[in-house]
């Protein structure tokens, strides 16, 4: 027998003598195989000529929905050869792919950044726009008198002598070197001319650090008795009085008390005056010394946490001003000097000390309002015994609503009550100065564990590291105002400047009285804007998709709309034939999809590719034996086979 495997039946020989035996005959696989190889071929080549003979049934519902879509229905077409229709489908694919390629590189050129700032063909009026804030820096940002004494309460101390504060409270050590250390952050004299060229200055005290060995601790603990008890109130007592320096403050031509107008404030300058700014205790989440060194009553701090500084000139919400006080904030509604801010402002000839330039002027800084003064900064020095205009142009910088809608990773600036990386953790309320106010904190305390009101070398050791780099989440205000100043000024005889000695109070005798009257307006009626809005609205993005998706592939929205329908025309139509049926006692809904012919499992003809859960087994008949006769053999029925 010449079968792979077989059986075949041999005489062999062994001990109890010859007979037939079964024996196992292992033959080549290679005719199997060919055999294999030949019916897979021509299995092959007969599903091949199925699929070429395919001619898809008109009146299938997939066909129907193809023939309403461009691009798709060339290949659904009666009579089309099969290559054809594959063709139209290589097409339609390569057509599909064009459109997503267009559409990625048209969003990454023409909306790689999701916002676009461009200029209103619409002015705006002055009036619309906030006031900037007004800080003023005396000549000296501490008096002298409150040094001396610092410096003798810690020599008292040291003697073992007890020094009491205004409330009968004792001194103690630590509490005098964290008051002279809070001062000394202000007083460091190391940022003038003189200093960076090696002067000593003799005349005026400059720093603590240079008489005494002040050690650098966490003050701005408010809670500790020491810090409310006797530091605050004797810094407090130590600042210049913004109401002794500053008189004839007019606001729109209107007469104001000047101690309402400009409030005390503590900033790396000493004391500061400010006019139109939001007070510490408004914008610090924390109460601090600074904040508690402010001068704003508590009125004044509610009024400023409900006002909204970051609003846009479409809803302005204008408030009037009152006889006793102006809004908040407050707004220039008519442009020139008559409408702005004037007062004037006398030189301290004694009693000053941490003098932070080399002339004998003020200083006059320009901020937004819902910033904290930055007078060391960002002031300018003007003289005394002029007359001084500051011209103020405002630049401004809107942002549509729907700029709000996109992400902040992507947006590339913050509104003020933006959460997430805009969230602050010592302001309330986001702006790109308070961002950097508390990154400049923060890499302060992480280096001395200490607070300090200003940390000039730090924050130019920053500075030059870039910002970006060091505080990455700072990031630039969605709405914002910037000022461009232009200052002017005049000189004012010594006879003019005496005819002012009776606005302040006390005889000035003998003493060289000097004073600078100060004008701070608008000098425009109205400005252009610029506005952040979204590059693309989500009508502009759809018609980009939409109308390149028609370009290349024909499929229009009307095209949409009639597939839609038609899915739901035969949706309907089989349920209600199908319930129909069911209802006569026929079959019961059913929607399973009709599987073309040349796709179905059954599409074999050769034998071994036939499923084996196809093929019915036959059942196996044996004869009917008596019980006397004896068991089958499977081996009966062949030859030599012995029972």
């Amino acid at each position: 027998m010449d079968v792979e495997g077989g059986i075949d039946m041999r005489a062999a020989q062994d001990d109890e003598g010859s007979r037939e035996v079964c024996r196992y005959i292992q033959r080549s696989s290679y005719p199997r195989l060919v055999d294999i190889i030949k019916r897979r071929w021509r299995n092959l080549r007969i599903r091949w000529g199925n699929l070429m003979k395919f001619q898809p049934s008109q009146e299938n519902a997939c066909v129907r929905i193809l023939h309403k879509v461009p691009g798709l229905k060339q290949s659904a077409q009666a009579g089309l050869h099969v290559l054809a229709r594959a063709f139209w489908l290589l097409v339609f694919v390569l057509c599909v792919g064009i459109v997503f390629y267009i559409i990625r590189e048209g969003i990454r050129r023409t909306m790689g950044h999701p916002l676009t700032v461009t200029f209103e063909t619409e002015e705006i009026n002055i009036g619309d726009a906030k006031f900037p804030q007004v800080g003023i820096g005396p000549n000296g940002g501490f008096k002298l008198s409150s040094i001396n004494d610092a410096m003798r309460k810690l020599h008292q101390l040291g003697m073992g002598i007890e020094v009491l504060a205004n409330d009968g409270s004792a001194w103690t050590q630590n509490d005098v070197e964290e008051a002279m250390k809070v001062i000394d952050h202000t007083c460091d004299g190391d940022a003038t001319y003189a200093s960076k060229n090696g002067i000593k200055i003799q005349d005026e005290h400059t720093s603590f650090a240079r008489h005494i060995n002040v050690h650098e601790t966490h003050v701005d603990n408010v809670s500790y008795e020491g810090v409310k008890q006797r530091i605050i109130p004797f810094i407090r007592e130590g600042m210049t009085n913004c109401a002794e320096i500053i008189k004839g403050c007019l606001l729109n031509g209107q007469s104001y008390d000047c101690s309402v107008l400009f409030k005390q404030h503590y900033s790396a300058w000493g004391s500061t005056c400010v006019f139109n700014g939001i007070p510490g205790k408004a914008t610090r989440r924390h109460s601090t010394i600074q904040s508690e060194l402010g001068g704003s009553t508590n009125e004044e701090v509610e009024q400023w946490k409900q006002a909204d500084l970051d609003e846009d000139v479409a809803n302005v919400n204008k408030k009037s001003d009152t006889t006793e006080r102006p809004a908040v904030p407050w707004r220039q509604m008519a442009p020139g000097k008559l409408s702005g801010l004037a007062f004037s402002i006398r030189e301290e000839l004694d009693n000053k000390a941490c003098i932070h330039s080399d002339g004998t002027g003020f200083t006059l800084g320009i901020n937004n309002p819902r910033d904290e003064m930055q007078v060391e900064q960002f002031g300018v020095t003007l003289p005394y015994g002029r007359e001084i205009d500051v011209a103020i142009y405002p630049e401004v910088l809107l942002a549509e609503k729907d700029a709000k809608d996109i992400e902040l990773d992507r947006r590339g600036c913050y509104f003020s009550d933006d959460e997430g990386d805009a969230h602050l953790e010592f302001y309330r309320k986001y702006s790109r100065q308070n961002c950097l106010e508390e990154c400049f904190a923060k890499a302060v305390y992480a280096k001395c564990e200490c607070a300090k009101v200003s940390s000039p070398e730090e924050e130019e050791k920053m500075h030059n590291q870039g910002l970006k780099r060091v505080c990455p989440k700072c990031l630039p205000n969605c709405r914002d105002i910037k000022y461009r100043t232009s200052v002017t000024s005049s000189q004012m005889t010594e006879r003019r400047m005496n005819d002012y000695k009776d606005m302040y109070d006390g005889p000035m005798g003998d003493k060289k009285f000097t004073i600078s009257v100060v004008n701070v307006f608008f000098m425009v009626d109205s400005v252009h804007p610029t506005r952040r809005s979204a590059r693309y609205s989500t009508f502009e993005e759809v018609g980009l998709v939409g109308g390149t998706v028609s370009m290349i592939t024909g499929l229009t929205l009307l095209d949409v709309i009639e597939v839609l329908v038609l899915i739901a025309v035969i949706a309907v139509a089989r349920y209600k034939v199908w319930n129909n049926l069911r209802n006569m006692g026929g079959p019961s809904f059913n929607w399973t999809m009709r599987i073309f012919k040349f796709l179905r499992r059954n599409n074999r003809v050769a034998p071994e590719e036939i499923e084996m859960d196809t093929v019915q087994p036959r059942p196996v008949e044996r004869p009917q034996r008596s019980a006397l006769e004896r068991p089958f053999h499977p081996y009966e029925n062949f030859p030599g086979f012995i029972p």
